[in-house]
């Protein structure tokens, strides 16, 4: 009687070894790419912080017709800007201590670090920000003052979000006790007369 032996594997040929080779050798080098791309990012985001807005194209917006307490919105890349000259009386609104301010100090805000303060701006009559709520990233209307109360005081002026109204001071600081909880975005800019340049 005839018995079935089982069959031994035959050794790997050397074109065998040479495509394990190749798999292995490209399989680590993969890993590699992948360590490399993600350290980048990391050390992308560690050194780009300090609340500066990433650089964008820039865009020159004449002012000079822009009066105090007139507010204007323009297209920059797609994105709304809120334009608004303020008033004697609203700088003096920015310059009081307001309790319902969630980020008075704009410390977690995302603006120029220098113009972090109580403007949040490069000169004190003019605000400009990206005119996209911080909740849902609705569109931002400016919202003049009035008699109406809101948190126990008449409005004083300021924006608000078209989607859930959550609502912002004359420099784009946000309420507290809202859905949205950070201020509104304050892009570079610069000022050159009656010139304002957006990415600048």
């Amino acid at each position: 009687m005839h018995q079935n032996c089982p069959m031994i594997p035959s050794p790997p040929t050397a074109a065998d070894q040479r495509r394990r080779l190749r798999l292995r050798v490209a399989a680590k080098l993969m890993v590699s790419v992948a360590m490399l791309c993600l350290a980048y990012v990391l050390i992308a985001q560690v050194f780009t912080g300090g609340g500066e807005t990433p650089s964008m194209p820039s865009l020159r917006v004449p002012i000079a017709d822009l009066l105090p307490g007139e507010s204007r919105i323009i297209s920059w890349e797609d994105r709304p800007v809120m334009l608004y000259r303020r008033r004697d009386e609203d700088l003096a609104q920015l310059q009081r201590d307001d309790g319902r301010l969630l980020d008075a100090l704009s410390n977690k805000s995302t603006q120029p670090e220098d113009y972090r303060g109580d403007f949040r701006s490069a000169s004190p009559d003019l605000f400009v920000a990206i005119a996209l709520g911080t909740d849902l990233g609705c569109p931002v209307n400016f919202l003049p003052a009035q008699t109406a109360r809101f948190q126990g005081e008449p409005w004083p002026g300021g924006f608000v979000d078209t989607c859930r109204k959550a609502r912002y001071d004359l420099a784009g600081r946000v309420y507290r006790s809202q859905y949205a909880d950070r201020n509104l975005v304050v892009p570079r800019y610069v000022l050159e007369g009656d010139t304002l340049i957006l990415g600048r």
